[in-house]
């Protein structure tokens, strides 16, 4: 053909000679690239890239027709050719941000490298980049039209993003989102001058190259499995010998694993080593000591400039040595324990510093015996950052991208991801049934053609769901077991305990039903069919069949078959074992198989928890499209429940409803009802209405009254607080003297709130003996300026005061009226105030510890009457409003939680509430109505008010409640809070503490916008244990380089050896602390740490002899540091800010002077030339005489 005879022609013609334009411009229009040609006529791809430009022969942009000529084409598909000599499209010019693709699907490269992509794409569009995407699939979202603004389908590789570059003139290149393949071309685009956004390509070749990667580690002391750089076969082989086999044999710049194998012998290494010099001969392949029953940890995190920002963990199922890709990955991690995670952060945050990593990261390690060794370091993303993103609810590929643009980006609140209380499990997906021949069993060359995540209240749901989603079948029945090693029969036998108490009919191989029927298991035997034999004998069961029979006609629901060799598999057996055919014959007949241990021990623990298959969770396995946000149940410590005496106004059957449909799963019921609750028999009748009608949890008050201060005490254990009214209301419960008020403050508990109806001068008294008796005193709904500003100076004063505020006052004002609100009907005490008063309690949201609605139901005929009672209904109406203030910006989703359920838990002290929660829709836009649907007052002060934010399920103690506006709880589900398991809150605890984290299923949301409140937030954590919260009280830090303050303890510069870590004693106390700054250069606190031993300043420099290696080591990355920075266009200039440096040069340099003149400028300092010609030495003065005077006024460089 063509093709051939002009290679040929190349190769006998051209060998080390100019190729003509016609010959290179054919070639070019042939499907040659640089690099083949190259090596033809033995030269470099950068001298025929070289040769081809300055003979002009370079590309033009074609665009791809998709609607066949019927019309002109407008979409932005576009490809390289050579075939003509003029383009289809105009380019556009500079200041298009250009991102990598994956490239083909592939083993190793598919759908999650392209939602990075994509993710990448979508944030850069919404930073105000104009995008240029090159991918060469067609099957990825990041090549459908609509997602960047330029789009060329071409291969991914050097020359084809150097000749964009040219046409296009980028701002620059995103390299870190596309896998290994752009990483592959970091490196040789840089050093033609290209701009790469994020990491340095030098810090990606660090972490590539096994040799540069390795010292690096060694220089900051963490530790790495034993490895050697290969350089011959007997130098292979005595390594081996010396450190144990196996041994893993791995070559650089690779994806999946490629060519990785562990090697188990002599004969094993001599085979692998051809395989890894095939597959990467431009790369060193290096051979690592193989740590056997081990655990495999990745990392994947998002830094700037060295500075983590964002950090998740994911743990393996399998032990070490199946690829990450094949694992099965559980984040956020479930036994890790705290000491371990805490020398995981160390790490990360060492190599962080050390690589200057600005952007996406993954760190794979191995931890035995509580040791960490780093196995891999890849500066970009990876495989699991859609698993761990979606999981933990946080987009860090987002975070990335304003990393890699130059952005200053909001981080986490909390750098370590916990999530907000779900577990994710990751399995594979193989194509074994489609592979002859394939062996089932994974190693460390990645096999999987797929993967499915689902999520859990815990691992155990999350796996099974994974394993449904696979295609995999619950056993119903069969199970065949087969063990090879004597060790895994140990490990399995609790599970096979397990599976014998569920009923299964359990058969197994010879051997292995041989040792579980000595320990007690009721397991048959049955033989292999793959003996010589196996015609003339009979199966040990008596029937003539055997496990390939068996098998074949698929009566066994389920293959456990764990071979005796773990670790280094391949794909074809080297050996026909029994083993491998029972494994191939379970994938060709599609009978479910496990091939892991630790897997099999995973899904039976799940069979027992589960049964045949998880339950749906609507809260974990449903994902809607709109803003739906998790709270947990929320708590209104001001209810007025008008039964008994008056259910036509509210029943505990109606206002029940009312609270869950409005999000509120548990309240506090007011004492003013007829009969007042102000003894034990009156007590004892409202608790027992309330058990019969009670929809949601309730907590009683006492009403407080001139004679019955002295029961209090004894009734503590029944009543969640005293209530006292020292103002008209709608009440019989006036108290008016003084005297009185005293008993109750002298003789109520401590550890009772005291909650006072106070207004105007009264609040003020009731404050003054809060102060008197030492004692804590809340006060309800709150609503002009004097008073929110009165209770300011008390709280600073130290006085224990907390105060509530009611919707009505911070939404309606008396000098604003709403139509629906006017007249008798605006009747409620305390009063409607001005809008001034109404500014005021938004202006001082800090100071307000409780919203509470004083939910007061009397019905429309008596608010429209001449004499009516003063109160709103509140219950389903507070949280659309409070919500609506979140989505105009007026407060945040931390502050609404602080104020519903974490303040009100520990003023009261109110038990917990576990598994329940509410979901919330942020996005809703609706019209309150005149009525709402559940009150028996069937009217609404904020009728007609447009609100966004709604209610769509409450689930109370793990049952539905409320579903889409409908009550589902029956009356009489409500428990007396008093019944409820004590929470572990203390008051003597000033603080949020264990007992507030959130159960599983339940989400405090985090906002990303400024707090409007400095108050204490519960951050997510995970489900499985529980770890402290981290509290944040002076609101959100960011971490720039512009800053000087100092990162949270766990992400400061490890100040030394990484490993000798103490263990983990009080991690509360520890996440309080701040850590120590190292040394470091000033305003630069995500730069480069000196380490003490290398710190030059002050100190003269006359000689190289001062410097030794691990100096030189130093001053070349810092160096390398702040070239960096320099290229991102970092300031630098408040390093030197203020020194002067004075310049002595009596020999001739240009490149020397200039080059320290530069630098020092560079970083903020000034230079002065001392030139010798009008120097005091003219006079007789000794060079060092001269040098005195200006050595006291700067540096001086002398040279």
């Amino acid at each position: 053909s063509v093709s051939i005879h002009l290679a040929l022609t190349l190769k006998e013609k051209y060998r080390n000679q100019p190729v003509p334009e016609d010959v290179l411009r054919k070639a070019k229009s042939l499907g040659f690239a640089d690099r083949q040609i190259a090596q033809f006529i033995e030269s470099t791809e950068l001298l025929v890239r070289k040769m081809r430009t300055e003979a002009g022969v370079r590309p033009c942009v074609k665009q791809i027709d998709t609607v066949a000529a019927e019309w002109p084409a407008a979409t932005n598909y576009l490809y390289l050719s050579y075939t003509s000599p003029w383009s289809d499209v105009t380019l556009a010019g500079a200041g298009h941000v250009l991102v990598l693709g994956s490239g083909v699907y592939r083993i190793g490269s598919s759908v999650e490298f392209d939602w990075c992509a994509v993710r990448c794409i979508r944030e850069l569009g919404r930073l105000g980049f104009s995008t240029i995407m090159l991918n060469c699939n067609p099957e990825t979202v990041s090549t459908d039209y609509d997602m960047c603004d330029r789009l060329y389908f071409d291969e991914i590789s050097f020359e084809t993003v150097m000749d964009i570059h040219f046409l296009e003139r980028p701002a620059g290149i995103v390299l870190c989102m596309g896998g290994q393949l752009p990483n592959n071309i970091a490196l040789p685009l840089h050093r033609q001058g290209l701009k790469i956004f994020g990491t340095s390509p030098e810090s990606i070749d660090t972490a590539e190259n096994r040799f540069k990667f390795s010292r690096m580690l060694d220089s900051k002391s963490i530790s790495q499995p034993k490895w050697k750089e290969l350089t011959n076969l007997e130098e292979a082989k005595a390594f081996c010998e010396s450190v144990g086999y196996p041994c893993l044999v791995r070559p650089s710049y690779v994806l999946s694993g490629a060519a990785m194998n562990v090697a188990h012998s002599h004969a094993d290494l001599q085979e692998y080593l051809s395989a890894a010099a095939d597959v990467s001969r431009d790369h060193p392949v290096v051979i690592t000591k193989f740590i056997l029953e081990a655990k495999e940890i990745d990392v994947d995190a998002v830094a700037r400039d060295g500075v983590i920002l964002a950090l998740a963990i994911c743990e393996h199922v399998e032990n070490a040595g199946v690829h990450s890709g094949d694992a099965t990955l559980v984040t956020p991690p479930q036994d890790l324990n705290q000491e371990t995670i805490d020398k995981i952060k160390l790490i990360v945050v060492s190599i962080a510093q050390e690589l200057v990593v600005s952007g996406p990261m993954n760190l794979q390690l191995i931890a035995k015996d509580n040791e960490l060794h780093v196995i891999e370091c890849n500066v970009r993303v990876s495989r699991s950052f859609p698993f761990v993103s979606k999981t933990l609810d946080f987009d860090m590929i987002s975070l990335a991208t304003q990393v890699v643009a130059g952005r200053d980006p909001e981080p986490p609140a909390a750098p370590f991801l916990l999530g907000p209380g779900k577990v994710g499990v990751k399995v594979p997906v193989f194509s074994f049934d489609r592979l002859p021949g394939a062996d089932f069993l994974l190693g460390v060359e990645m096999a999987s053609t797929g993967e499915v995540a689902c999520f859990g209240e815990d691992r155990h749901s999350a796996y099974l769901k994974a394993l449904l989603s696979a295609g995999f079948k619950m056993p119903t029945s069969s199970i065949l077991v087969s063990i090879g090693s004597y060790k895994s029969k140990i490990d399995f036998l609790p599970s096979m305990r397990t599976l014998q108490s569920l009923g299964f009919s359990l058969w197994a191989s010879l051997g292995t039903a041989d040792f579980y029927g000595e320990h007690g298991i009721n397991i048959k035997p049955i033989e292999w069919p793959f003996d010589d034999q196996h015609q003339q004998n009979i199966s040990s069961n008596g029937t003539g069949e055997n496990i390939g029979d068996f098998i074949a006609e698929k009566l066994f629901d389920l293959v456990i078959n764990l071979p005796t060799r773990n670790g280094g598999a391949r794909r074809v057996s080297a050996f026909v074992t029994k083993g491998y055919k029972t494994r191939r014959m379970a994938v060709e007949h599609g009978v479910p198989l496990l091939t892991d241990v630790k897997c099999a021990k995973l899904f039976v623990e799940g069979l027992r928890k589960f049964g045949r298959a998880p339950p749906l969770r609507t809260d974990i396995d449903c994902i809607t499209s709109r803003r739906i946000i998790t709270l947990p149940g929320l708590i209104d410590v001001h209810v007025h429940i008008r039964e008994p005496g008056a259910g036509h106004k509210e029943t505990w059957v109606s206002g029940t409803a009312a609270a869950l449909a409005g999000g509120v799963t548990m309240i506090c019921a007011m004492p003013n009802t007829n009969p007042s609750t102000v003894d034990l028999s009156t007590l004892e009748m409202k608790e027992k209405i309330a058990s019969a009608g009670a929809r949601c949890d309730y907590g009683l008050y006492l009403g407080a009254t001139p004679t019955n201060a002295g029961l209090v005490p004894a009734l503590t254990d029944k009543i969640s607080s005293v209530k006292m009214y020292l103002n008209d209301t709608f009440s019989t419960l006036k108290m008016i003297n003084f005297s009185d008020w005293m008993k109750h403050f002298e003789q109520c508990p401590q550890n009772l709130p005291l909650c006072v109806h106070a207004e105007g001068h009264t609040m003020g008294a009731a404050i003054l003996l809060a102060e008197l008796y030492n004692r804590p005193v809340h006060i309800c709904h709150v609503s002009t300026k004097d008073e929110i500003e009165l209770i300011k100076l008390a709280k600073e004063r130290g006085v224990q005061v907390t105060c509530e505020v009611c919707p009505h006052h911070l939404f309606l004002a008396i000098d604003q009226p709403l139509p629906s609100c006017h007249g008798s009907k605006a009747e409620v005490r305390p009063r409607l105030a001005s809008k001034a008063d109404q500014d005021a309690l938004w202006a001082n949201l800090d100071v307000i510890d409780i919203f509470a609605t004083d939910h007061a139901p009397h019905t429309l005929e008596e608010k429209e009457a001449s004499n009516a009672p003063p109160g709103f209904p509140g219950l389903e109406t507070m949280l659309p409003l409070l919500l609506t203030a979140v989505n105009n910006g007026r407060m945040t989703l931390d502050t609404l939680v602080t104020k519903l359920h974490t303040r009100p838990k520990e003023i009261f002290n109110l038990p917990d509430q576990h598994k329940t929660f509410v979901e919330v829709d942020m996005d809703e836009e609706w019209v309150l109505p005149k009525a709402m649907p559940h009150s028996k007052a069937g009217w609404t002060p904020f009728a007609g008010m447009k609100v966004k934010g709604s209610v769509r399920r409450v689930v109370l103690r793990g049952e539905l409640a409320l579903i889409d506006g409908e009550v589902v709880a029956a009356p009489g589900s409500g428990k007396n809070i008093k019944s409820l398991p004590a929470s572990q809150s203390s008051r003597s605890k000033p603080s949020v503490d264990t007992s507030m984290i959130p159960t599983p299923g339940t989400v405090i949301w985090s906002s990303h916008q400024p707090a409007a409140a400095a108050a204490p937030v519960i951050y997510p954590t995970s489900p499985r244990k529980t770890v402290q919260p981290v509290l944040n009280l002076t609101g959100r830090k960011k971490y720039t380089s512009e800053s000087e303050s100092t990162m949270p303890e766990m992400f400061s510069p490890p100040p030394g050896r990484v490993n000798q870590i103490p263990a983990s004693g009080d991690h509360h106390q520890q996440q309080h602390q701040q850590a120590t700054p190292t040394t470091h250069l000033p305003n630069v606190s995500s730069g480069y740490a000196i380490p003490a031993e290398c710190d030059l300043r002050n100190t003269h420099i006359i000689s190289v002899h001062q410097f030794n290696k691990i100096h030189l080591h130093h001053l070349f990355n810092l160096s390398h540091y702040f070239r960096v920075q320099v290229g991102k266009g970092r300031d630098l200039g408040d390093i030197l800010r203020g020194r002067v440096m004075a310049s002595l040069f009596y020999e001739a340099s240009t490149r020397t002077s200039c080059s320290f003149s530069c630098a020092f400028q560079r970083l903020g300092g000034k230079v002065i030339e001392l030139s010798e010609k009008y120097s005091s030495h003219q006079k007789g003065e000794s060079v060092h005489g001269g040098c005195r005077r200006p050595r006291s006024l700067c540096l001086v460089l002398w040279a």
